[in-house]
């Protein structure tokens, strides 16, 4: 029997399902536009959600975004200037790219903590 009371004791055999964390940083160095947005992450399998920041170093050209489609329609932040960062919650993150704002190249980071339940 999957679960039982012995002694009093519950005791299961079925896996709880457990909480998986993990980062990860992604460099980016581009010029497109929303149209032909950069992909800089994808969530293979499952749903996972998480805080993203999105960094805008100081040798950018101009503003960059995050959106998490890849025409640029669902933007997460906007418009982040050089030498500035933005971090938002993403409930269901499976993809995200980024492009410039204005065409000028953009040179940044987007650092990830995902938080991800999985069964054993």
């Amino acid at each position: 029997m999957c679960n039982e009371t012995k002694g009093g004791e519950f005791i299961s055999c079925c896996p709880e399902p457990q909480v998986v964390t993990s980062s990860m940083c992604n460099t980016f160095d581009t010029d497109v536009l929303a149209a032909d947005a950069l992909q800089i992450f994808e969530q293979a399998e499952g749903s996972a959600s998480g805080y993203v920041t999105i960094t805008n170093f100081t040798g950018s050209g101009g503003p960059v975004s995050l959106s998490s489609t890849a025409d640029g329609t669902v933007i997460l932040a906007g418009d982040i200037d050089p030498g500035n960062s933005f971090t938002v919650f993403v409930p269901n993150l499976t993809e995200l790219y980024v492009f410039s704002t204005d065409g000028e190249t953009v040179i940044g980071q987007v650092s990830i903590n995902i938080f991800q339940t999985v069964r054993p």
